[in-house]
């Protein structure tokens, strides 16, 4: 009997030994270490503001993009949509240092001039996307009508 005791309290003491053991399991395991970028949500990012009316054919913007990312960015896209058609990529820019000591993040100034082409009352979906050399994104995302 008393050798029993001390085989069962021999595997118990085992057991409990062998659970704590996490470095076979996967839920510790480091997945990546990749980070997105980040866009910070400046509020009036557009200059001239556009009026919830819209805005008309061909007028230009000065689009200020504010983005801060831990990992390299490769480069900055842009993408616009018009109508129901699909996004095209109108420009990109490889990545340029350039941070601002005030905003204490990176700033790009794009300037983007409405298309001339769609009919009134069209909605536009202009995109700039960030893109880190791990391939991960952020958009910051601009609606608008034209007149």
């Amino acid at each position: 009997m008393k050798k029993n005791i001390i085989l069962l309290a021999g595997l118990a003491l085992f057991l409990i030994i062998n659970a704590c053991d996490r470095t076979e399991d996967p839920i510790y395991k480091k997945i990546s270490d990749n980070r997105f970028p980040t866009i910070v949500a400046n509020s009036n990012f557009v200059t001239p503001t556009i009026p919830t009316a819209g805005i008309a054919k061909g007028t230009a913007l000065a689009i200020e993009l504010d983005f801060i990312s831990i990992d390299p960015i490769k480069e900055i896209q842009f993408y616009e949509k018009i109508g129901t058609a699909d996004s095209v990529l109108i420009d990109k820019k490889p990545y340029q240092a350039a941070f601002s000591k005030i905003k204490n993040c990176d700033t790009l100034l794009y300037a983007y001039k409405a298309p001339t082409t769609p009919a009134t009352g069209t909605t536009i979906v202009f995109r700039a996307r960030v893109v880190n050399q791990s391939g991960l994104t952020k958009d910051r995302i601009l609606s608008y009508k034209v007149l």
